[in-house]
């Protein structure tokens, strides 16, 4: 009922679009309830009609003022467009990457090197509350950093987000900001071994793909351990589930791990000469991808960041290529050149009776080539890592520790294996995390502070998350495969199909295949197949080819294969890995060893060292997969935004009260925002909900709880600039205070006299008007009488002249004359009396039914305001004067003439604000008169909303009352009563007398429809309400008089008769001519019932032949197929319809 008010002219609002997902479109006319089309005007020019629901009209969108908000929960219009649009124009426009949403960073990636990561930033953000700058990495960073000092806490940054969405850079920036506000006293530089150790793991773990130049290729949680003093003493760093396949295949414009292209770069120098190494376009295994070089990378000069003896990175190479790379290979490792090259061939199968050696096939030699390949590789990353942490050990104890998370997004490829599943897995956990930390977490602290919120319901992944490592789950039944001897991957394909198609809705089996298998995740659906799901599981390599390896002379290549290896790591023993939910314990120690039940077993530890942080969350975002800077693809961030929960947060912190203060950090931040009377109260309590009551009117805006203050968004921003306002005006004050005394006083002297004078001229002016009123109607009444006095004076002097004729014979009758004359003149007295006394009444009437008048005065008192250029007086006013309609509003909330009064006078005081506030939007059909009286210096847009909004609720609450007294007439007056003569008389008796009122016994009847809609026609013309919003109104009604009798009429086959069928077309007639006696044609009132006409017609038309048929469909569009099939079914017998 509010679209009138929100739906006109000029308004901006969202239309979806295929290419941009949502494009922006001006109202080019009004939109009235009950419109199947919004008029609007796009951004290039184009004028469409867009069809609309009217349950879901287009979200608006936000005023210009609010575009490019650092938080998106500030926004004023909180969807998806909004949200789109603002990061677009802070990135696009602004060149902005960061931006908050509520507890989430968002961070666009922007392809490019941006110089807002020195160490001066960092000291402009150390110690700053989080919004009081630009949202930025640097102030999560600094969030973390100061939770953990103040709460004694240990802290997570979870940095999550698609391959090339810029992870990486996100986690080693915040590695970067920890190691330079917290520098160690030591000698040891710990926070320099902390960074260092950024271009080692990049260098072994990331490589180029087709997505991002730098991709992760493995999870890393880095532990960074702080002091009592909070400065960093140490870190430990856990990795995750590393791509071992891509050691030996490359998709196409993809490259191998880093390390190799460095070494083959630098393979000329003198310490790397030992390797003999070349190119890395002769080495199969570096080569596949078909581009050894990213452009702008410099592997080289990488080498330097990475530098170390890593003998064994080059011999890996030297196993892939040609025989003489063979050659030096186990030269390099001191291995055995024939036995290598034997078992690299050969395999040895042993039975009971005998040990058989049977040469491989191609196929199968190059997997055991690659088999140890990928071992060797895993050996040494891990190796790596565990040197990396032994570098970053600490004695004494650790007081707290922050964790940064930089693990890979969630991925949907062409073709998904094995990798991509645990890489999703792992993204399912996370998200899981997430939703019990930021809603239900957040639902449950309403609850313990007694907060009324309705629970909103969100997305739970905890099925999918189940159908993965539960029990007889996904990973289980693969586990179980990998045991079989003859275990194949078709075979666990199978027994997939066979415990979960159309028995769990979040596993399908494609249409078109036997190899795969569909997942429905978080985000996306994803078809994964099944080729290589054991082998990748169980990551064997042969036993033969193990035994050589480990009798090789080169130490460290010999202890990696040792069945119990030697320790490295000081924290590998001290892990407690415990598993997230009870697993069935296999007897086999093997299952124990797969990949998988490896991955599960490390998500849990990582997800318990997750909830017992407090996690902070940057969300970075890939804007364009063409790696353009500051370019934006709409469809894919929109994409992005759905599935890591920014929109889901963005929805709950619309319903919800995202700031929380205590009623103590309440009173010591704003008790310069209190009255002394206030201050003098003993409770503290009490106290900050009287303030707040009396700085922030609406109520909703705001709830107490038990120990919290609860705001919505956007609010503790407002009170944070009336404080900061007081605080200026204080110093203000006190800074001209002296140099002002003599002339403000002299101000003030001239005001006041100004004033004086104002008001006597305005009072005199007002006498004057109210006299000239009275002086008018005197003397009209004054006229009348002297008219009627001459008319009467004629008639009696005829009289008299014919009776001066026969004076002697009727003297009688003179005097009985003369009596009837001093009668009349005693009535003509009391005419005069009756008649000062209505002119004295009819000065109050004449005032009280001016329409607009209240609001036109109260518009002259802004004016005047703005005439003084008094701000104060200008913003008491106004709060003042809302405030007022607020309460009687209030108090009068189901008088609906009090209503009607208030909303036309509200709606016109609005219209006088937009009219005369010098906008050129709003000054187009003004007279150049009406431009003179123009505001000239205040901008109004910010209480022309508030009027808005309080103009919305007035008319909510209008058509509330009108419906309430409408709404029992309609079924009774639309429906039951009858008013045709000679219909009835099959019908039982009942509702069924007819009456031209509302009679003794209360039954409803047409016409009682009629006089109430008559009454609320009359009420809303008297106060002058504005056209369109009565037409709306009337409309609002005439759609619930035909909703209602329609919705009724389905409910009671009694009623679906012929007869009734002409009783309602009757009623409806009444309707339809009501609205042309009130001319009001143009409501399209009448559209409204057309589905309840087509009803009726649909009661009495005949339903047997197919022309019948065609008919049907042809008149009733307005009507649901099940609607009609309704209708026809209970038809009396009459009209009744046959099978067709």
């Amino acid at each position: 009922g509010l679209y009138n008010i929100i739906y006109t002219y000029i308004t901006a609002v969202w239309i979806p679009d295929n290419e941009e997902v949502w494009q922006s479109a001006e109202i080019t006319k009004n939109y009235k309830a009950g419109d199947r089309f919004l008029q609007v005007q796009l951004e290039d020019g184009t004028e469409i009609n867009y069809p609309v629901d009217p349950a879901a009209l287009p979200p608006l969108r936000n005023p210009d003022i609010l575009v490019g908000e650092n938080d998106l929960t500030a926004l004023s219009y909180l969807h998806e467009p909004a949200v789109l649009h603002n990061l677009k124009v802070r990135f696009v426009e602004s060149k902005l990457i960061y931006t908050y949403s509520g507890i989430i960073l968002v961070a666009i990636n922007p392809y490019k090197q941006l110089p807002i990561y020195g160490d001066a930033i960092i000291h402009a953000y150390s110690g700053q509350n989080m919004g009081d700058m630009d949202p930025h990495i640097f102030a999560v960073a600094e969030e973390a950093y100061k939770q953990m000092a103040r709460n004694n806490k240990n802290q997570s940054i979870i940095v999550s987000g698609e391959s090339g969405a810029g992870k990486t850079v996100s986690a080693r920036y915040t590695m970067r900001y920890f190691a330079t506000v917290s520098k160690s006293t030591s000698n040891a530089h710990v926070e320099d071994k902390v960074l260092a150790s950024n271009p080692i793991t990049e260098a072994v773990g990331n490589a180029k793909t087709t997505r991002n130049d730098n991709s992760s290729r493995f999870g890393k949680y880095t532990e960074i351990s702080f002091d009592q003093s909070y400065r960093i003493i140490g870190a430990n760093m856990r990795t995750y589930l590393l791509e071992k396949s891509r050691v030996v295949f490359q998709s196409e414009n993809e490259r191998n791990y880093h390390i190799f292209y460095q070494l083959c770069a630098s393979a000329m120098q003198p310490e790397f000469q030992h390797l003999k190494l070349g190119s890395a376009e002769e080495f199969n295994y570096t080569r596949m991808g078909g581009n050894t070089v990213i452009e702008g990378v410099d592997d080289r000069a990488n080498m330097v960041e990475t530098q170390k003896t890593f003998a064994l990175l080059g011999n890996l190479l030297e196993i892939s290529t040609t025989y003489s790379h063979l050659n030096i290979f186990c030269e390099l490792l001191d291995l055995n050149f024939d036995k290598i090259t034997q078992w690299l061939c050969h395999r040895k199968i042993i039975t009971t009776s005998e040990t058989v050696i049977k040469p491989m096939t191609k196929a199968q030699a190059v997997n055991a080539r690659d088999a140890l390949a990928k071992k060797i590789y895993s050996h040494l990353f891990d190796f790596i890592v565990e040197r990396i942490n032994q570098a970053l050990q600490f004695t004494g104890k650790q007081h707290t520790f922050i964790g940064v998370l930089d693990i890979y997004g969630f991925e949907t490829f062409d073709v998904n294996s094995f990798e991509q599943f645990c890489i999703n897995y792992a993204n399912e956990k996370l998200q899981l995390q997430f939703n019990l930390h930021v809603f239900k977490l957040e639902q449950e602290e309403y609850m313990k502070e007694d907060i009324p919120w309705t629970l909103i319901d969100f997305y739970d992944n905890q099925p999918v998350i189940d159908l993965i490592e539960a029990k007889m789950g996904i990973l289980e039944l693969l586990d179980e495969e990998c045991l079989l001897p003859h275990g194949t991957d078709e075979n666990w394909l199978q027994k997939l199909y066979n415990n979960f198609v159309n028995k769990n809705a979040l596993f399908e089996k494609p249409r078109m295949s036997n190899t795969s298998f569909i997942i429905q995740h978080f985000a996306d659906k994803v078809e994964y197949k099944c080729e290589g799901f054991l082998e990748k599981n169980r990551d064997t390599v042969y036993e033969v080819l193990m035994e050589i390896l480990k009798e090789s002379k080169f130490r460290l290549c010999a202890n990696f294969f040792q069945d119990n290896p030697v320790s490295i790591s000081p924290f590998s023993s001290t892990i407690n890995i415990k598993s997230a939910r009870p697993v069935l314990k296999p007897p086999n120690k093997q299952l124990r060893m797969t990949v998988g039940s490896k991955f599960r077993s490390s998500l849990s530890l990582l997800m318990e060292t997750l909830n017992a942080t407090t996690p902070h969350y940057v969300r970075c975002i890939k804007p364009n997969d063409e790696k353009q800077p500051f370019e934006f693809d709409s469809k894919r961030v929109a994409q992005q935004l759905r599935a890591c929960g920014v929109l889901e947060t963005i929805r709950i912190s619309a319903q919800s009260y995202p700031s929380r203060w205590t009623y103590i950090e309440f009173f010591s931040r704003y008790s310069i925002l209190m009255t002394q009377q206030e201050l003098s109260l003993n409770d503290k309590k009490q106290i900050c909900k009287i303030v707040l009551q009396r700085l922030i009117q609406d109520p909703n805006q705001y709830q107490f709880g038990r120990t919290k203050i609860f705001f919505r968004a956007g609010q503790v921003a407002y009170l944070e600039k009336l404080r900061s306002d007081k605080l200026r005006h204080a110093c203000i004050m006190i800074q001209k205070s002296v140099r002002g005394w003599l002339q403000r006083k002299k101000f003030l002297r001239i005001k006041q006299a100004a004033v004086t004078i104002q008001q006597y001229f305005r009072g005199q002016r007002t006498v004057r008007y109210f006299w000239l009123i009275n002086y008018n109607l005197f003397f009209f009444f004054n006229r009348v009488l002297e008219s009627h006095f001459q008319s009467q004076k004629e008639i009696y002097e005829k009289e008299i002249e014919g009776l001066n004729f026969k004076v002697e014979h009727l003297s009688q009758d003179i005097n009985h004359l003369q009596k009837l004359f001093r009668e009349e003149n005693d009535i003509n007295d009391g005419i005069r009396l009756e008649v000062s006394r209505l002119t004295s009444e009819n000065m109050v009437i004449v005032v009280n039914m001016i329409p607009g008048l209240p609001a036109h005065i109260l518009f002259m008192c802004v004016r005047y305001a703005d005439y003084l250029n008094d701000a104060d007086m200008l913003k008491s006013f106004i709060n003042v004067t809302i405030d007022g309609i607020k309460q009687v509003v209030k108090e009068n909330s189901e008088d609906f003439e009090m209503l009607s009064f208030w909303l036309s006078n509200t709606y016109y005081f609005l219209n006088c604000l937009k009219q005369y506030s010098g906008e050129e939007e709003f000054m187009k059909s003004n007279t150049p008169r009406q431009n003179k009286n123009c505001l000239k210096h205040f901008d109004l847009s910010e209480y022309r909303q508030i009027l808005s909004d309080l103009a919305i609720r007035i008319y909510h609450q209008f058509i509330i009352v009108m419906e309430n007294n409408i709404q029992p007439m309609i079924v009774p007056g639309m429906l039951e009563y009858e008013s045709l003569q000679g219909i009835s008389g099959l019908k039982p008796t009942g509702f069924r007398k007819r009456s031209s009122s509302i009679d003794d016994t209360d039954t409803y009847t047409m016409t009682s429809i009629l006089q109430q809609l008559s009454y609320f026609y009359s009420t809303m013309c008297q106060n002058g309400l504005d056209s369109e919003l009565l037409k709306q109104a009337v409309k609002q009604l005439f759609f619930l008089i035909g909703a209602v009798t329609l919705n009724s009429l389905f409910l009671r086959k009694d009623m679906c008769s012929c007869r009734k069928g002409m009783q309602i077309r009757c009623n409806i007639s009444y309707l339809e001519e009501w609205l042309k006696e009130k001319n009001l044609q143009s409501s399209n009132a009448k559209e409204t019932l057309e589905p309840l006409a087509q009803a009726a017609w649909l009661l009495q038309v005949k339903k047997i032949t197919d022309d019948d048929a065609k008919e049907i469909c042809e008149h009733c569009t307005s009507l649901s197929t099940v609607q009609v099939m309704n209708h026809l079914f209970f038809s009396d017998t009459d009209c009744r319809i046959l099978p067709i």
